[in-house]
Formats: structure tokens, sequence, C-alpha cells
């Protein structure tokens, strides 16, 4: 068996060399903000994140009952209460499980729409960051593969606030016990933890292995096989979010019209509503069908979370212009498509620019006939 690590990341895409490119004019909706999130992050980066990527997947915390965070939904007028409330505790000294709490709230208060819950968010979380790295050994095993098979190995561990990882478990498995042997070297690494306001606290931490069996050489999927293997992953792992996640992307990418993306898609969103483009693909969806209110609600924490990115995404601002637009809101429908069109990469596709300068223009003509509802 020959082995090669392609990626080791913490709810990420995967990486490597890549060529400049753009997505087609004919690209779906999905495939565009995909397309986008990977375009602000890195121009360069299209062919080999999105175009020739084989992992979209999405891992939430839900199999990590001691550390998800309590879920909390609050209603705009409950946001600033809640969040003094917080800021009181984490001016003491609270444990983890107050951390962890605190941390859900203020999620929730930004979900709600408080800008200042948002900013401490943005600036009072410091995401963990791995200090020592033990180097991953495969299995020794006799080399049995007659061509090259791809797998995805997806371990949920507790990164505690020493910075070491415990209690991992498989969400998704490799060949044989492959993911067992993982774990145990997982065990030496270190990280310096999740920060909340100054205080460590211990959070889910995702691991992703692709170990290639075969072949000396990461493989080139064609888009049938990417399409078969994100099939097969459902298969093998019916509980995993990132597996249905990634399906959806898949098709979202390569497949859009695919007679089963919609049913993918709502399942997706039933297992990681929080994911940001799930939810955004979820509430374009919606606004397709005329569900406007349905769809503002599925993407509450997208757009939230989008702005407290360096750089907003414009498809999920253009998104929420539409539900918007959809109530009769002119004003945050004006709004939100102005600011998308603005952030919109200078060479970003024409016809993209076009649609989207077309689309506000629509709005403002029929604004101004028509009596907004408050």
């Amino acid at each position: 068996m020959s082995w090669r690590l392609l990626s080791l990341f913490l709810l990420c895409l995967s990486t490597g060399c890549g060529h400049y490119g753009l997505p087609p004019s004919t690209a779906s909706h999905g495939h565009l903000s995909l397309a986008m999130d990977a375009y602000l992050d890195d121009p360069s980066s299209y062919e080999r994140r999105i175009a020739q990527g084989t992992n979209f997947g999405f891992v939430t915390t839900d199999a990590f009952a001691s550390l998800k965070a309590p879920s909390v939904e609050l209603e705009p007028d409950q946001a600033p209460r809640v969040f003094e409330e917080v800021v009181q505790v984490l001016k003491g000294n609270p444990s983890d499980a107050e951390l962890r709490r605190a941390f859900g709230e203020l999620r929730a208060s930004c979900d709600a729409d408080y800008e200042k819950a948002c900013v401490f968010l943005k600036e009072q979380v410091q995401p963990s960051v791995i200090l020592e790295a033990a180097a991953v050994r495969p299995m020794k095993r006799e080399p049995r593969f007659t061509h090259t098979q791809y797998a995805l190995i997806i371990l949920g561990c507790r990164l505690d606030v020493d910075g070491r990882l415990r209690d991992c478990q498989v969400i998704e498995s490799g060949p044989e016990h492959e993911a067992a042997h993982l774990i145990a070297q997982l065990s030496e690494d270190r990280y310096r933890p999740w920060m909340l306001a100054g205080h460590p606290m211990s959070r889910p931490y995702t691991v992703n292995f692709h170990p290639i069996y075969g072949s000396n050489r990461s493989p080139d999927l064609s888009t049938e096989l990417k399409l078969e293997w994100a099939r097969k992953r459902v298969g093998w792992s019916p509980t995993s979010t990132s597996a249905w996640t990634n399906l959806a992307a898949q098709l979202a990418i390569h497949a859009p019209d695919h007679p089963h993306y919609p049913r993918v898609l709502a399942r997706a969103y039933a297992m990681a509503p929080e994911y940001w483009w799930i939810a955004t693909e979820m509430a374009w969806q919606r606004v397709q069908a005329g569900q406007h209110s349905d769809a503002l609600k599925a993407l509450r924490p997208a757009i939230r979370r989008s702005a407290l990115g360096e750089h907003p995404n414009p498809y999920v601002l253009e998104t929420a212009a539409a539900a918007h637009f959809g109530l009769n809101q002119c004003t945050e429908a004006l709004a939100q498509q102005r600011k998308a069109v603005e952030l919109l990469p200078a060479k970003w596709p024409a016809p993209e620019r076009e649609r989207f300068e077309r689309k506000l223009q629509d709005y403002q003509s029929a604004c101004a006939t028509s009596p907004a509802t408050p």
C-alpha cells in the first residue's frame, strides 16, 4: 500500500496546486456561491478547490453532545440583554460549560441581528492552532490494490483546554482499521486551544484524512467518479453530515438539474442548517418556489456569519435581497442587492455582474411604484 496525506484541516476545503480560473457562464447558483467563497479566499483557487474538488463536506457537532453549545434562538429584542449577561460572565472566571453556553448565546445574539454580538465574536474568538503534529504513518500491510482507490477518513475529537485531542470518534471510516490507527497517533499532537475573550475552552475538532491506495500520486477524479464517490459515501455513512453536504455540493457544481438534487439538498439542510452554503442554497431554492419568509428563516445564520468574515459573499446577500423583495420589503432588498453589486470582484464573469446590476435596477423600478411593507 502506498500512502499520501493530502490534507489535515479543521472544517475546510482541500488544498493543493492550482491554476487561475472562473466558473462557467452556465454555473448554477450553488456552484457560483461556492466559487465566490473560494475566489474571495484566493483568486487563483477555483480550479483546485471547486472544479477539481473532491470533498466539500461540512461536519456538524451533533455527534459531540457533551461539547455542543446549547441550542439558543433569540428574537431581536432579546439579544441585547442576553449579550450583556454573557459579557458579565466572561469578565469573571467561567467554567468550561459556562464558556460553551456563552459561545452559543453570542452566536444566537448575532443571528438575531445584534451587531455588538457579531463584532464581539469577530474580535474575541480565536480558533485553535496546531503547534506540534506527529508524522502520520499508515498501517503496514501487504499491497493488494490493483488500481488507485480513493478514501476519506473523518474523525471527530474533543480539543481540550490543554491543547490535546481526546475522545475521538469515527465519523467516516477508511479501509479496515486505519481510523483507529490514526486516532492513536493524533493523541501526540499539541494545539493552542480555542479562546473566547481570553479564556481557553474545549471545542469539537474535526480531522479529515485522504489516504490514496494503489498509487503514489493523488488521483485526478473525473466528474463521473466524483459523483459516484459522493453517492457511495452517503451509502456507507448515511448519518454523516459531511457525506450529505458533499453530495449536495457535487451535484450543484456538476449536475444541478439532477432530479435528486432537491432531495439531497433538503437532507443536507436538515442535518446542517448552520452551514452557510447549505443555508444559502436552501434559501435560494425557497425563493424560487415563492417561499420568501421560509427563505429568510433559512438564511438568517448565513447572512450574519457571512458579514463576520473579511469578505462577505455577494451570493448570500443576493439571496437575502431576493427574499426581502418577495416580501415587498424594499428598503432591505435594495440595501442587500446594492451591497452585493458593490462587493462583486472586478474580474468576476461579466454576465454575472450584469445580472446582479440588472436585478438591482428591477428592484429599484418596482419599489419606486410599490409601497413598501414594514
